[in-house]
């Protein structure tokens, strides 16, 4: 019987820590940019940002018919993780859903997600490389960022109709 309860509370262990690592990442990365940004008088919320490093894996715009037909709810962005156990966002997917399949439209690596005003502080020695990642990562990583990035992807796709 102690076997058997040692090998639940492994399972249960790991279990756990598999479905609760990338809520307390994006824990500390709020925690983290909140300090940052009062420190250096931020709303990082209304940074502004670039899609110009967007890759789109599809010429724009589309006649392929699934993209062509889709709507704004069909564009599904799906955060792209480097490890199962410590997590650390490396992009963001944006797909087409459709009945047939997902179709990966475009891909923004977090490294080339820049923020200009970040750049600039980041020149002036105020933050280093590892908190403009930081930062940019959960600046990506918000619901608000998603649904803006979702609304032009939209507009690419159809060509800015």
């Amino acid at each position: 019987m102690t076997e058997f309860s040692i090998i639940i509370s492994a399972i249960i262990f790991i279990s756990v820590l598999l479905l609760s690592n990338r809520y307390f990442y994006f824990l500390e990365l709020k925690a983290f940019t909140n300090r940052v940004s009062r420190t250096l008088g931020l709303d990082v919320l209304q940074l502004d940002y670039s899609f110009e490093q967007m890759v789109y894996f599809i010429s724009l715009p589309s006649n392929i018919p699934v993209i062509k037909k889709a709507k704004q709810e069909d564009i599904l962005i799906k955060c792209v993780y480097t490890s199962l156990f410590f997590p650390r966002l490396s992009g963001i997917k944006i797909l087409i859903k459709s009945n047939e399949e997902n179709r990966v439209v475009a891909y923004l690596p977090i490294k080339d997600f820049r923020l200009p005003t970040l750049d600039r502080i980041q020149e002036e020695g105020k933050i280093n490389e590892s908190s403009y990642l930081k930062i940019s990562t959960y600046k990506l990583s918000h619901s608000t960022t998603l649904k803006e990035i979702s609304e032009e992807v939209f507009k690419q796709i159809h060509g800015n109709q």
